[in-house]
C-alpha cells in the first residue's frame, strides 16, 4: 500500500476512532435525575432551613417537572442530617439543605463529628441569606436594644434566650452580642428555630435571636415583639424596626441556607443541579416570596459559594476560639 493510500485510509477511519469512545461515554453517563430527589433538611419543620428548602423544592417541580421530596432529619444541631447525606450515594439524588451549622459545627464539635466536613460535601449554591431578628416575648417590658440591656443588667441571670440549635449561626451571633455588651443572657438550646420560637411566644423564654425567615410569621402575628434586626441597615419589609448597630455600633450578623451534595458526585450532575437551583431562585415569584420573608435570594455560582463556605469556616473557628464557646 502506498503512503498516499495509507494516509487516506487513516483519515477516513480516524473520525470513527474518535466518535465511538465519545458515544460509549454518552451511553454510560447516568441520566439525572433518574428518580425522585431527596432534600434532606437538617432541621425541624418551621425554621428557615425548612421554609427555604420547601420553597425551592416546589419551584423545581414547577419549572423542571422533577419530583422533590423534602425530609426533615433534625437533631444534634444538624449533624444527623449532615451524616445521612455524607453517607448517601453520590448520584445527585440526595441533597443536603443546611444552614450555617455546615460551617459552625466543625469549630464547636471538632473531631466528635467523626469526619471532615470540608471534604465530605460539595457546596452547590446558597438558597438565601437573612439577617436575624432580636425579639422578646410580649410580656417582657422591653421595646428596644437599650431597654433590653438595661433590663438584663438590672436582673442578672434572669433572662433566657433561644437561638435555635447549639452551635448554629444564630447561637454564635447571640454569644457575640452577649460578649460585646457584657450582659447576662442564658442560652436555652432547642432542636431548631421552630420549637424555640414557639416557647418564646409562650413566654417560656424571654429573648430570641433567629432568622427573619423563621421569626417573621410570629412577628406579623403579634406573638413575639421585634426590637432590632442584625442587618447593617434597616430592612425594607420592617422599616420601623431599628438595627442593633444603632445602639451597639458595628454589630451585624446574618444566617444562610445552602445546598450541598456528597463528595464524589459526578461533575455533570453537580452542574445540572446547580443550573436548576439557579433557575428556580431567579424566578420572579419565588424571589418575591424570599424577599418578603426578609431574606436575599441565593443562586450564586458554585465557585463563589464554595469560597464563601470556606471563609465562613475560618471565621467561626476564630470566633469560637476567642469566645471560648464549648458545646457539650
Amino acid at each position: 500500500m502506498s503512503i498516499s493510500r495509507r494516509t487516506a485510509l487513516a483519515a477516513s477511519l480516524s473520525p470513527v476512532a474518535v466518535v465511538l469512545p465519545a458515544r460509549r461515554m454518552a451511553r454510560t453517563q447516568p441520566a439525572f435525575p433518574s428518580g425522585p430527589i431527596r432534600f434532606v433538611v437538617a432541621f425541624p419543620p418551621g425554621g428557615p432551613t425548612d421554609i427555604l428548602g420547601r420553597m425551592v423544592a416546589q419551584k423545581l417541580a414547577e419549572l423542571r417537572g422533577w419530583t422533590v421530596v423534602v425530609e426533615n432529619r433534625s437533631g444534634a444541631s444538624g449533624l444527623i442530617g449532615m451524616g445521612e447525606v455524607a453517607r448517601a450515594a453520590p448520584d445527585g439524588h440526595t441533597v443536603l439543605i443546611n444552614a450555617q451549622a455546615q460551617t459552625t459545627l466543625p469549630a464547636t464539635h471538632g473531631a466528635r463529628i467523626g469526619y471532615d466536613v470540608a471534604s465530605a460535601f460539595i457546596p452547590v449554591t446558597s438558597l438565601g441569606r437573612t439577617p436575624l431578628f432580636v425579639t422578646v416575648t410580649p410580656s417582657l417590658p422591653v421595646r428596644s436594644i437599650a431597654e433590653l440591656l438595661d433590663h438584663a443588667r438590672a436582673h442578672p441571670g434572669r433572662l433566657n434566650y433561644t437561638a435555635g440549635s447549639p452551635g448554629g449561626g444564630p447561637h454564635l451571633a447571640a454569644e457575640q452580642f452577649r460578649l460585646l455588651t457584657r450582659v447576662s443572657l442564658q442560652f436555652v438550646p432547642y432542636r431548631g428555630s421552630g420549637p424555640g420560637l414557639q416557647d418564646l411566644a409562650a413566654g417560656n423564654v424571654q429573648v430570641g435571636f433567629d432568622s427573619m425567615t423563621s421569626a417573621s410569621p410570629l412577628v406579623r402575628g403579634g406573638q413575639i415583639r421585634p426590637i432590632a434586626v442584625t442587618a447593617p441597615r434597616r430592612v425594607p419589609s420592617f422599616p420601623d424596626v431599628p438595627t442593633v448597630a444603632e445602639t451597639v455600633p458595628g454589630f451585624t450578623a446574618e444566617t444562610w441556607v445552602g445546598a450541598f451534595l456528597p463528595a464524589r458526585t459526578p461533575e455533570p450532575v453537580v452542574a445540572r443541579l446547580h443550573a436548576a437551583l439557579a433557575e428556580a431562585l431567579a424566578a420572579p415569584d419565588l424571589r418575591e416570596r424570599i424577599i418578603a420573608s426578609g431574606s436575599a435570594p441565593g443562586g450564586e455560582p458554585r465557585e463563589a459559594f464554595a469560597a464563601f463556605v470556606a471563609e465562613e469556616m475560618a471565621t467561626w473557628a476564630r470566633v469560637v476560639r476567642e469566645a471560648g464557646i464549648r458545646i457539650a
